[in-house]
């Protein structure tokens, strides 16, 4: 039981209850004021945030989203596990000599003091909702020794030696054992704790390679003996729906591993290889909204983000966003949408899988496989009179003429295309049969982005650039002393050296003399001249002020761009 008068007047004053409303719900939990916060928490009539906060200040303590918390691993494993559920307290970084501590409860000092002991340092508690804890302990505790250490109880296991040769049926066994089920989910796990956007999951001859594609780039994560590997890749089908009997053809399917405050799914594909079933799991969007971030937090050079806000406050037209697979494209269309989205404006989206769920935005998933295609769902949402329309990707030459002509009639079109630049969205277009009158006044901007790794900022460090270099990539006074930085690699980034990405930009705004380029059909090459002589800059250029800024390398840049 926690009475606390001063947040339920806090609620008052916010209107967010009335004085009727705390004293229903005062006698519905019997007084207990944290009930009262959970509960309203769950309902959603506002924000988490706003919850979170005013629980803090009401008990004099911060608020922190342990969703958008990095964590210090070696901080976190220095509490046991067992103890940090049994009171709902996780570490979360170390300052010093304070350790902060996410805890439901605050203003436990029998427990602060024991974390203290255990910890051997001073810890400094901050509040985190119940359900957000347990599920930072689920994900944050997983460790490459944690599944080792499973992987051997497992290969112990007499049930699973000789499993070369095995019947569907015993293959179906297999994949319901427990340990098995411990283990697949604890390597999805780990795969959400160290951002990685895919799993793959590599049958040779003897043994089965698991990596992790995190940032970007592949890294080994464990070896899997061929006995283990049948169980594992069974399970894993269980989990997405799919066939287990069948190895000969391709399959896809999706899986959802349920946490306490959140489902995060993996999108399934198996391919038949010489020595099994190779399988790649590709971690979705989350589902929540709050993970889609703001405009302001896209790592936008002022000027690109000016010219962002020019283009979706016009009042009709196509913006594109280019690049490929894996690029954050979405991120960016639904940070657009996030900004649009108001009581005033109806906003249609049409996306094949939906990733983000956005309040008040009416989203629609495609599904080729019954005909409801992206131009279908096109020529629908244009009698629901929207005034902002997403289609998720422009496909085919029926789905870009609808587009166009929906821009020309009044409505504002984002979508997306998998081209190499800016640039080429334009001639793409006409290249699969769009007329240039219909390209040419209907495009308003295109944005080319590319993501590339963010150095580490716990071993971030500087270093002065040799001359050779500077001349390379600058035009340079022989003066003016230059420093880049790079991460030294430590235990927070694998010794990678590079935590977390970003994304480079381009970002082309047609201009009156380039839409009459793009009615005469002039190549790409001569829409390029005029585009820079009006001040466009390419992405290799939004890379190089990036590197200069501090946040990335010179390294990725030449990994992602061609020399200009």
């Amino acid at each position: 039981m926690i009475r606390n008068p001063k947040f339920i007047n806090m609620l008052i004053e916010q209107s967010i209850l009335t004085t009727q409303d705390s004293l229903n719900l005062s006698e519905k939990y019997q007084g207990d004021a944290f009930e009262i916060l959970l509960h309203l928490y769950r309902s959603g009539v506002a924000k988490k945030f706003v919850f979170g906060k005013l629980w803090g200040d009401s008990i004099g303590v911060s608020y922190v989203d342990l969703e958008k918390t990095l964590f210090q691993s070696q901080v976190v494993i220095a509490l046991k596990e067992n103890f940090a559920r049994k009171h709902l307290i996780i570490p979360i970084y170390k300052i010093e000599d304070v350790v902060t501590v996410a805890t439901a409860y605050p203003k436990k000092a029998d427990v602060l003091e024991q974390a203290e002991h255990l910890l051997q340092y001073q810890v400094s508690p901050v509040f985190a909702f119940p359900d957000e804890i347990i599920d930072a302990i689920d994900i944050q505790y997983q460790s490459g020794d944690s599944i080792s250490g499973l992987l051997n109880t497992i290969a112990d296991n007499e049930m699973f030696k000789g499993t070369s040769k095995i019947t569907p049926e015993q293959l179906e066994k297999l994949a319901g054992d427990k340990s098995i089920i411990d283990f697949s989910r604890s390597i999805l796990l780990l795969a959400v704790k160290e951002r990685a956007s895919d799993i793959h999951i590599d049958p040779q001859e003897d043994i089965a390679f698991i990596r992790f594609r995190i940032d970007g780039v592949l890294h080994d994560r464990l070896k899997l003996d061929m006995t283990l590997f049948k169980p594992l890749s069974s399970r894993l089908k269980v989990m997405a729906n799919l066939d287990i009997t069948e190895r000969r053809k391709p399959q896809d399917g999706r899986i959802a591993v349920n946490l306490t405050n959140k489902s995060i799914d993996f999108r399934v594909s198996t391919i038949p290889t010489i020595y099994g079933e190779k399988m790649v799991l590709r971690a979705l969007g989350q589902i929540l909204k709050d993970n889609v971030p703001d405009l302001s937090e896209l790592d936008l050079l002022k000027s690109n983000y000016d010219k962002i806000q020019r283009i979706i406050n016009a009042p009709n037209g196509v913006f594109f966003v280019t690049g490929p697979t894996g690029s954050g494209k979405s991120t960016t269309l639904f940070s657009v949408l996030q900004s649009l989205n108001k009581p005033d404006i109806n906003i249609m989206t049409a996306e094949d899988p939906v990733e983000y769920r956005l309040p008040r935005i009416n989203q629609v998933q495609v599904n080729p496989a019954i005909g409801f295609d992206f131009a279908n769902a096109l020529r629908s949402f244009l009698r629901q009179d929207p005034d902002v329309i997403l289609i998720g990707e422009i496909r085919d030459l029926e789905t870009a003429k609808i587009a166009s002509q929906a821009a020309l009639t009044g409505h504002l079109v984002v979508t997306t295309m998998h081209t190499n630049s800016a640039l080429q969205a334009v001639t793409r277009l006409v290249e699969i049969g769009v007329e240039p009158f219909l390209v040419a006044p209907s495009i308003i901007g295109v944005m080319g982005q590319r993501l590339v790794r963010r150095i580490c900022n716990f071993c971030k460090e500087k270093y002065r650039v040799s001359s050779e270099e500077i001349e390379k990539y600058f035009i340079w006074d022989q003066k003016t002393e230059v420093s880049f930085y790079k991460g030294r690699g430590c235990s927070e980034c694998n010794n990678t050296g590079y935590s977390g990405r970003l994304a480079i930009h381009e970002i082309f705004l047609l201009t009156e003399e380039i839409r009459a380029m793009i009615a005469r059909e002039a190549s790409i090459l001569d829409i390029d001249a005029i585009a820079k002589k009006s001040g466009f800059k390419t992405m290799r250029y939004d890379g190089m002020k990036k590197v200069l800024m501090g946040l990335t390398t010179i390294d990725e840049i030449e990994r992602v761009t061609v020399e200009d």
